[in-house]
């Protein structure tokens, strides 16, 4: 399958620096921070049609944990289905135990990961993933636990040791295009500063800090955000297929205005339906769920927070939802683009093939 990856559009005053690309990479590192919208739109073209799989919360080592049963289910599920790439939603590295009081130090277990070069690559990522799963990239938006120890080492590990793992920066744009001229825009961002309330926020991590450094602590400042991402879906009305990739949920009572627990991520789900979002896909609830459209709102919400770490009860008032269960999100669109199907797998153990527990449609934005 062939795979390209152009620079268009220039959307902030940050530059791209010039320099030899180090690694697998190909791309020019900007000057701005990561915490700014990358500064143009990555382009992608495939033959055929598309075959993704979403996976969140996943990173995780110990008792009651799932990454393995579940990484199996997907090398064998994308071995068989040609998967084309997978999105990443985050939390892609956790300590042992997941703590109340997080250690951000040890060398060893903690947090996130501590450097591009942190062992941690290797023993929750490259080792784990085989067959297609090595062979596609693997498009990616940080989670809190990325945050908790040091979340700029994971965009510096896409910019300096392998951009399979594609983070250039917490907010960038691509625009796939497929099958008969089917074009689908993915817009990832990073609902850290949606979800965490700065003034409030006491535990023990690196997370508060950070958002201060990046300057994402503000109302100001996170609205800055959201009228990116307004106009992002402005910008991209003529898409087929319009996504946006967060780490955040927003199925059910989670959509919902809940200052005290999740902040302003009640904010996003109007600028999604005022501008027919095809769908959101989200982690963070360690469960599979789903979220239908409505006559209110033609979003799909799709959480697929079930990758491995230790699992638990998700979101009120879902279409669907399947707490206390492995798996991950499989995605087709056809050729043809009209309609893209969805199937939510289960992978409890490694004994048993991977299995669809629930599965349905939808309509492209152009056939509704």
């Amino acid at each position: 399958m062939k795979f390209f990856l152009l620079f268009i559009t220039f959307i902030h005053l940050c530059i791209l620096v010039s320099s030899t690309p180090k690694g697998s990479n190909l791309y020019q590192r900007p000057s701005c921070s990561i915490s700014d919208p990358f500064p143009i739109v990555f382009k992608e073209e495939y033959k055929g049609d598309i075959n993704f799989l979403v996976i969140g919360d996943w990173g995780q080592h110990g008792p009651g944990t799932g990454q393995t049963p579940v990484a199996d289910a997907m090398k064998t599920w994308a071995d068989k289905n040609h998967t084309t790439f997978v999105l990443n939603l985050g939390d892609s590295f956790y300590q042992t135990s997941n703590a109340s009081t997080t250690n951000v130090t040890d060398q060893v277990d903690h947090e996130g990961v501590l450097s591009k070069d942190d062992p941690k690559w290797k023993s929750y990522w490259l080792d784990v993933y085989g067959g297609q799963l090595k062979n596609v990239r693997w498009f990616s938006v940080a989670g809190n636990h990325d945050w908790y120890s040091n979340v700029a080492a994971e965009v510096d590990y896409f910019w300096d040791n392998d951009s399979r793992f594609f983070l250039p920066s917490l907010y960038y744009v691509r625009k796939v295009t497929f099958g008969k001229d089917i074009s689908a825009v993915f817009i990832h961002i990073d609902t850290d500063p949606f979800y965490y309330n700065y003034t409030a926020y006491t535990r023990e991590n690196n997370l508060k800090a950070t958002l201060q450094e990046f300057n994402l602590y503000t109302y100001d400042q996170i609205t800055a955000r959201l009228n990116w991402i307004e106009q992002q879906l402005i910008d991209n009305q003529d898409a087929d297929w319009l996504f946006v990739v967060g780490h955040h949920p927003l199925v059910g009572d989670c959509g919902l205005e809940n200052t005290a627990q999740s902040y302003l991520m009640y904010l996003i789900p109007p600028v999604l339906a005022k501008h027919n979002a095809s769908g959101y896909f989200n982690g963070h609830t360690h469960e599979l769920s789903y979220m239908a459209p409505s006559s209110s709102s033609g979003v799909a919400y799709f959480g697929s927070g079930a990758g491995g770490a230790t699992l638990g009860a998700g979101c009120a008032n879902p279409t669907w939802s399947a707490p206390f269960t492995f798996g991950f999100l499989s995605i087709s669109i056809p050729e043809d683009g009209k309609i893209l199907s969805f199937e939510f797998v289960k992978a409890n153990s490694t004994d048993t093939d991977p299995s669809v527990i629930y599965s349905g449609t939808i309509n492209s934005r152009k056939c509704s």
